[in-house]
């Protein structure tokens, strides 16, 4: 299972089943496709090999597919550095099944949306402000993104297809979970398809320091019930809705990468100290944290040099601008790249088309599991932040 370094067990049922759910959108002659996965992530080999398969069956520019996870820590390991256990790469490898598992999947679900037939709709939408159920989990009264959008297509027959756009760690299930499951971001999606009648595409935010870690009152479905009805309670509390008008989409990619070498002896000391820190922390979310941080320091010392890339891209559709990124960005910088956009509804989407990591402040290297887990250099959020505001400022025209 992936997700937390502590937990090696295999998984010992299921939960609730995983789901990929697809909007196809066509505006003014131009298909765009959004495609989401109850996963940790999505390997970009898979990504590109189903873009180009739309592609040929169905014309859809690869830049027009966005193929993302919610992030759940609760679903199956598909990467096979990840798998110490079960790392050998062979046709039964569990890892390779399911990938090959995973594109057929991903293909079958976007080609059914062609396949039956677009329906004229309408868009609106909402936007609701959660209180009380999760914030910043690495300090009270530190900048977060509460904001939870919904977007409903609609037509004289009802609600065709909706879009749900928040910015929540779906952690609500600890380590010691060892059942399958799509945890928070799974729990609302299937509390609007009761409310709705589809189940709706869900959009996982700048969610790289957000989780309900200091709200949480237990670990198990019991607690995942409790935050994911509360959530749903706030969000169908009013029924009004705004109208959108969506343009022909226009992308505009963004590139960043870097190569650098290890810091053995600074790892060592830093893994040295939280070694120390976690021989005396009796508090379980906090020593789950500093065990996850050692897997990190340990998955970095078996390298020498560490390669980061980080393909985003801001994708103008009239009254909509989302900004698309690979990586876990904290959200305060979600909510600067939000800000700079001139669109009524701006969104952040993440985990989108490979996993780039986590995008921490600077202040805060060295010192949250967060920038210790990243693969970015100090400073590197600012930067790319920077870069995508610029992106978001410019709007769709040259």
């Amino acid at each position: 299972m992936a997700g937390y370094g502590m937990r090696t067990q295999k998984s010992e049922g299921v939960l609730d089943d995983l789901k990929c759910t697809a909007v196809v959108l066509e505006i003014d002659g131009e298909k765009f496709v959004m495609c989401d996965l109850e996963l940790i992530m999505i390997p970009p080999e898979i990504v590109a090999e189903v873009k180009e398969r739309l592609k040929k069956e169905f014309g859809v520019q690869p830049e027009m597919v966005t193929i993302a996870v919610t992030h759940t820590h609760s679903g199956p390991e598909i990467r096979s550095d990840r798998l110490p256990m079960f790392d050998e790469k062979t046709d039964e490898s569990f890892w390779i099944r399911y990938q090959s598992f995973l594109k057929e999947t991903i293909f079958a679900t976007v080609a059914d949306c062609f396949e039956n037939g677009l329906a004229e709709v309408e868009p609106w939408y909402r936007t609701v402000e959660i209180e009380g159920l999760y914030g910043n989990r690495n300090g009270v009264g530190k900048p977060e993104d509460k904001d939870v959008s919904l977007i409903v297509f609609k037509n004289t027959e009802g609600v065709q297809a909706a879009i749900v756009n928040i910015s929540c760690h779906p952690t609500v299930l600890g380590a010691m979970n060892l059942f399958i499951s799509s945890d928070l971001l799974g729990y609302i999606s299937r509390g609007v398809k009761d409310q709705l009648g589809v189940y709706p595409l869900m959009m996982q935010g700048a969610s790289g320091d957000m989780s309900n870690r200091n709200f949480r009152q237990g670990h198990d479905a019991v607690e995942l019930a409790r935050t994911g009805e509360g959530i749903l309670e706030q969000l169908f509390a009013s029924q009004t809705l705004e109208p959108l008008s969506l343009s022909k989409p226009v992308v505009r990619p963004y590139h960043w990468e870097t190569r650098y070498p290890v810091d053995k002896k600074a790892l060592g000391e830093l893994r040295a100290q939280i070694e120390a820190q976690m021989a005396v922390e009796t508090n379980y979310d906090k020593h789950k944290i500093l065990q996850s941080a050692i897997y990190a320091i340990d998955m970095k010392l078996k390298k020498d040099e560490i390669t980061a890339n980080f393909d985003a891209a801001v994708i103008f559709m009239g009254d909509i601008a989302i900004c698309k990124q690979p990586g876990e960005l904290f959200s305060r910088f979600g909510k600067q790249i939000k800000a700079a956009s001139k669109a009524k509804l701006p969104l952040i989407w993440g985990y989108a088309d490979d996993y780039g990591g986590y995008l921490a402040d600077e202040g805060e290297y060295g010192k949250t599991y967060e920038s210790i887990m990243s693969p970015m250099p100090k400073g590197t959020t600012e930067k790319i932040t920077g870069d995508l505001v610029d992106l978001m400022a410019q709007g769709a025209e040259e």
